[in-house]
């Protein structure tokens, strides 16, 4: 489960406007060109990363679009990568370049010229030009080769210079500059001293207290792939201690370990639960429904933590039943999770397990800020004027990811 990367408090009750857009929620983007306070808004959004988990949760498209749509200034933008370019809790640089990088992606004149101007003359130089770099069609950028030899020559931050990545791997073919560059990056490989020891071998270390080394010996024993063997000998290891490698290492034998994860979601509750409720959502059955549901009450007790849940959701749904009914009330309420990365298995739950009260959720799908939701609510959403107008947007709109133009292009047949 990963970290949280802000706190509850930041954020604005979901269903006011403003915290409709901190949680990228669909009927933000739907209400924002019909409200006054939409400009300041919207900025407050790219000053502070309202995002849970600044690497996986999606803002980029929604804020872009939204900047587009309702003809927000771009030279604002721009200012902050030069007055926001040390790292803070707010991530204002990281997330106002990747705004940025949607818009110029979608062909936005203004945008190219002043990213373009930044790899010239910005602080971090070498993050716009690699994000760039990334998406944005070789001809506007392949010119800037001069530029990044000059600043690299005079020793500008080359230490971020990510040579397996664009644009430097593309650039080694033709500058001997940047070839030795490429040529100097050695991928650093994982040390694995235990490598040569036969398996049987490896658990009799196991037994052998040692934090340290029983937590190498069960990484390498990941490495070589599910270990049953594991299985007799689990109530012997401090798991506490092991709870990284070992919860992999039970992940990994999926419906084997059936039995040891129902021992331990059943009180006291045992330092590996979480392991055991992810275990009982992948391969349980309906008999686990009330440690699923114990899991969610886990979960909420830890108010600094929002991940998770859609494993929960994702099992609950696969079981499915009259008993895992009892779930969509909970699900609904997650629907206004901060950690939109969960958000697509909540919605796909709910359509499994209560599919006749779903067509608000799949319409305000259409807008939501995760790529995955407005892709499932693209494929399933009830069709009226309403629903075909945002199809065709979503269609039709450069910045969209290619996955979501195909389904909605797909729908609208």
């Amino acid at each position: 489960m990963t970290e949280p990367t802000t706190t509850v408090w930041y954020y604005a009750k979901p269903r006011s406007f403003a915290g409709s857009l901190q949680h990228g929620l669909g009927r933000g983007a739907y209400r924002a060109p019909h409200d006054p306070a939409t400009p300041q808004a919207v900025l407050a959004c790219v000053k502070r990363d309202y995002r849970w988990d600044w690497l996986v949760d999606e803002r980029a498209v929604y804020l872009a679009r939204l900047i587009r749509d309702l003809g927000l200034p771009i030279p604002p933008l721009l200012t902050l990568l030069h007055q926001r370019a040390v790292d803070d809790d707010d991530n204002t640089f990281d997330n106002t370049l990747e705004i940025l990088e949607a818009l110029g992606r979608a062909g936005d004149r203004h945008v190219i010229d002043g990213l373009r101007w930044y790899v010239r003359n910005g602080p971090r130089w070498v993050d716009v030009l690699q994000t760039i770099a990334c998406d944005w069609p070789r001809e506007l950028w392949d010119d800037l080769l001069s530029v990044a030899r000059t600043r690299l020559a005079q020793g500008d931050h080359a230490d971020g210079v990510l040579w397996r990545s664009r644009p430097w791997r593309d650039w080694a073919a033709v500058d001997d500059q940047v070839a030795a560059g490429v040529a100097s990056f050695q991928p650093r490989s994982a040390s694995r001293p235990l490598e040569q020891l036969p398996i049987e071998d490896l658990l009799t270390m196991l037994r052998v207290r040692g934090t340290d080394r029983q937590k190498d010996v069960l990484r390498e024993l990941n490495h070589r792939g599910p270990q049953p063997a594991l299985l007799p000998i689990v109530d012997e290891l401090p798991v506490a201690e092991l709870h990284g490698p070992l919860g992999r290492a039970i992940r990994m034998l999926g419906s084997q370990a059936l039995p040891l994860a129902r021992s331990w979601v059943a009180p006291p509750m045992h330092p590996m639960v979480w392991t055991a409720h992810v275990v009982l959502a992948k391969h349980g059955d309906a008999s686990d429904l009330s440690a699923l549901l114990a899991g969610w009450d886990w979960l909420d007790r830890r108010t600094e933590d929002r991940c998770g849940y859609d494993d929960l959701a994702v099992g609950i749904a696969r079981i499915g039943g009259p008993a895992a009914q009892s779930a969509v009330p909970l699900l609904r309420h997650a629907w206004f999770t901060p950690h939109t990365f969960e958000r697509a298995a909540y919605l796909r739950a709910v359509v499994a397990l209560d599919p006749g009260n779903t067509d608000s959720l799949l319409t305000e799908g259409l807008w939501d800020c995760e790529s995955d939701v407005r892709q499932f609510a693209a494929e399933r959403v009830p069709l009226d004027d309403m629903t075909r107008k945002q199809l065709s947007y979503l269609r039709d709109d450069p910045i969209e990811t290619l996955d979501v133009r195909a389904a909605a292009a797909a729908r609208l047949g």
